[in-house]
């Protein structure tokens, strides 16, 4: 959810008037067209109304709070609605039927918005920019549905192990065209986050290894490592278990990270849910 304390000067509705004029008949939404007797408006019309909303809130006449913020002073919030979405997915029993679209609704704001601030970055960019880069890396890297040999790019488009393998060829491909240093040995943590959840980042790891026919290879060097002298001052042999927990997580293809975020949420809804709880 958006931060209550630091409301819009202006709803957005009159903030986006303010700037653009009347809202376009193709941004009214699908209800609203149905119910002038029109057809359903494209789907993606409201993206342009969202887009319309955020340029409004920090034109030089919107909202105050909007003109001070940053690609740094926004990451907190970017960080705290995206823990949102997740805590919605993994108990949604205990949200209600619109949580969801709701939470992602600001976490798309927070995308918006450092896409507006972009605009003022040199070299400028902005939102359609954003799309287009994802589009071109979703075409790029799945040649099997956007490729002009769509149909020879796999020998069975079914094979999800081909899917991946495909999608990590690209993606190493792209790496020497742009000039990256290619890496000598495996490259099983490379590019992955330092500030993912550990459990995440060891299925990450485990997934790649395992891709490549050398899972025996990584865990023979997390026993060199959790074979260290002081072993006992960092918990190795725990995290040599959770290793293994990890491996035996992404041979189901699940996330182990996931799946104890899930627990845990799931359990304190059932306590809450307990008589005489509060």
């Amino acid at each position: 959810m958006t931060d209550p304390q630091q409301p819009p000067a202006t709803t957005p509705d009159d903030a986006a008037r303010a700037v653009h004029g009347p809202r376009p008949a193709h941004a009214a939404g699908a209800a609203g067209a149905a119910g002038a007797g029109e057809p359903p408006a494209p789907r993606g019309s409201a993206l342009l109304r969202a887009v319309e909303v955020m340029e409004a809130l920090r034109a030089a006449d919107g909202d105050a709070w909007t003109h001070q913020q940053s690609h740094a002073s926004l990451a907190r919030y970017l960080l705290e609605e995206t823990y949102e979405v997740l805590e919605v997915i993994d108990d949604p029993g205990a949200h209600g039927p619109q949580a969801l679209r709701d939470e992602l609704g600001d976490l798309l704001f927070q995308i918006l918005f450092h896409a507006r601030v972009g605009e003022e970055a040199d070299p400028a960019w902005d939102i359609d920019d954003v799309a287009r880069a994802f589009t071109a890396k979703m075409e790029r890297r799945n040649p099997h549905i956007f490729g002009e040999r769509r149909d020879r790019a796999l020998e069975d488009r079914r094979d999800v192990e081909q899917i991946v393998a495909q999608w990590h060829a690209v993606k190493a491909a792209e790496r020497e065209a742009a000039g990256a240093i290619v890496a000598q040995g495996p490259v099983w943590f490379e590019g992955i986050p330092v500030d993912l959840p550990s459990l995440q980042t060891a299925a990450k790891a485990v997934h790649r290894a395992r891709s490549e026919g050398r899972l025996d290879e990584l865990l023979a060097a997390a026993d060199e490592a959790a074979a260290a002298a002081d072993g006992l001052d960092w918990g190795a042999d725990l995290g040599r278990d959770l290793l293994d927990l990890a491996v035996r997580a992404e041979a189901r293809d699940d996330d182990p990270e996931t799946a104890l975020r899930a627990l845990l949420a799931r359990t304190r809804s059932t306590i809450e849910a307990r008589p005489g709880s509060h």
